[in-house]
């Protein structure tokens, strides 16, 4: 999720609530850097060495390792020399290393002051800094404490740190934190079917192309694991069995581009087209020499397709007559005086007709946009799902592509969780409140799925973008 780990020699805030694994995380990155041969460091405040190690005695972490040193600083009641009633520092050591002949007070000076002992420190876990919180109720003043504190860290000790800290809701605190550290890693609990479990998240990691998803916390093996490590097969497929979609960022999105040999599946719902995204595959796959079968949504009548190829100097009428375009017209919208638009089709058994014209017709590969939406409305659910079945089965090579589009609002949950199932991608469009569209990647052999990227008109050719994350890597043509 990191790209290979924490930026060395910065702070990294872990946060949480109770229970959900911050100090157990924070022990095994210490336990990591161990086995690099690392000097580390644990400091508590809020628990005893022997109150630490009985926590941790579950896990096969080696507590008593020799480059493994503990500081515990904790907020007594006592009297410094400059002020009564006050917070001091207590140390388990009884504060032999501060060597004052006095209470120090509870303050970020005498924390380091007491921390420069444990020089020199690869790696630091600072659990908690809800111990802090005595300090001052001062925001602004708290957030001088860790910025020195993470400083000193850094700058002084030149240590890779993990804080970490309780997440109460509404506590300015945890704002500033969040704000301070170079990065965040959020852990929470959640419940999967009544049964609580841990998730981790990175929602800020600076300078770093990380995977913002959530992922599975677990215990396995005496340590914690994030799970899955993939979220999908990520197979391989030789770039034959991909198309290029001519689209900017979708093939990112894609890990290549739409699957040869099998089906995939563009939704939408009702505030959202995929005119843009079908008007740039057509121009694609004609430029590639092959043919189109489409079966147009309302939004693909005949004149405003018309007027979508137009913008890439296509005539509609030129594609028909030069059979590299083939249309079975299911919404009713289009003149089936030209031969290549076939008329409504009734039945399975006609629409299956038709198509078998086409693939007779057709010199060379093709393939077929479907509105899945309007043939589910006009041949009925059981009809629509044998479509779909001889569409792959009968008429679909290895190196042809069958595209549906569906707006799940608009057709059963049966049938729609049918073309879901029986696809081997799935992209989804989305529109938030704002009016701004993304694209998700739901489903598929390649790509990551759950990556999500922001769909960007274009007032030029091939005008619509798919913008993905800055700096993502998904997937990269010249590998």
């Amino acid at each position: 999720m990191l790209g290979g780990g924490l930026p060395r020699n910065r702070a990294t805030l872990v946060t949480g609530g109770p229970g959900t694994g911050k100090s157990t995380l924070g022990m095994q990155f210490l336990q990591a850097g161990l086995a690099a041969g690392e000097q580390c460091l644990y400091v508590s405040t809020e628990q005893t060495i022997e109150e630490l190690k009985a926590a941790f005695s579950g896990f096969d972490f080696d507590l008593d390792h020799d480059r493994l040193d503990y500081a515990t600083i904790h907020a007594r009641r006592g009297e410094t020399i400059e002020e009564n009633d006050t917070y001091t520092l207590q140390t388990q050591e009884e504060n032999e290393w501060l060597n004052r002949g006095f209470d120090a007070p509870f303050t970020g000076s005498y924390i380091e002051d007491h921390l420069r002992n444990y020089r020199p420190c690869d790696r630091v876990v600072f659990d908690s800094t809800s111990g802090l919180a005595v300090i001052t109720e001062d925001i602004e003043r708290y957030r001088r404490l860790v910025f020195d504190l993470i400083r000193f860290f850094s700058d002084e000790m030149e240590a890779t740190t993990m804080f970490t800290a309780e997440d109460y809701p509404g506590d300015r605190r945890g704002d500033v934190l969040q704000f301070t550290a170079h990065g965040v890693i959020k852990l929470e609990t959640d419940a999967i079917e009544d049964n609580p479990r841990r998730f981790l998240s990175v929602p800020k990691m600076r300078g770093v192309d990380h995977d913002r998803r959530r992922v599975e916390l677990t215990v396995r093996n005496d340590r914690l694991t994030a799970s899955p490590r993939q979220r999908n097969h990520l197979t391989t497929l030789p770039d034959r069995r991909l198309v290029p979609t001519g689209i900017d960022g979708l093939d990112q999105l894609a890990g290549g581009g739409l699957v040869r040999g099998a089906g995939s599946l563009l939704t939408h719902d009702s505030r959202t087209t995929l005119n843009e995204l079908v008007g740039t595959l057509m121009e694609t796959v004609i430029d590639a020499g092959l043919s189109i079968a489409l079966v147009p949504t309302l939004d693909l009548q005949q004149r405003r397709l018309d007027r979508l190829l137009d913008r890439f100097d296509r005539s509609l009428s030129t594609l028909l007559d030069d059979d590299r375009l083939f249309v079975i017209d299911q919404i009713d919208g289009w003149d089936t005086d030209h031969p290549n638009v076939y008329p409504q089709a009734a039945s399975v058994e006609a629409a299956s007709e038709q198509f078998a014209a086409i693939d007779n017709r057709c010199d060379g590969d093709w393939i077929t946009i479907e509105g899945a939406t309007a043939v589910a409305h006009t041949l009925g659910s059981e009809d629509a799902r044998s479509l779909r079945y001889a569409e792959e089965l009968r008429f679909l090579d290895e190196s042809e592509l069958l595209i549906h589009l569906l707006n799940p609002e608009l057709v059963c949950d049966e049938v729609a969780a049918f073309y879901r199932d029986s696809a081997e991608q799935i992209i989804e469009t989305t529109q938030n409140s704002e009016g701004v569209r993304y694209l998700t990647l739901r489903k598929s052999p390649t790509g990551n799925v759950g990556s999500t990227g922001l769909l960007n008109p274009l007032d030029e050719p091939p005008y619509v973008r798919v913008e993905m994350p800055a700096g993502s890597h998904l997937y990269d043509s010249s590998e």
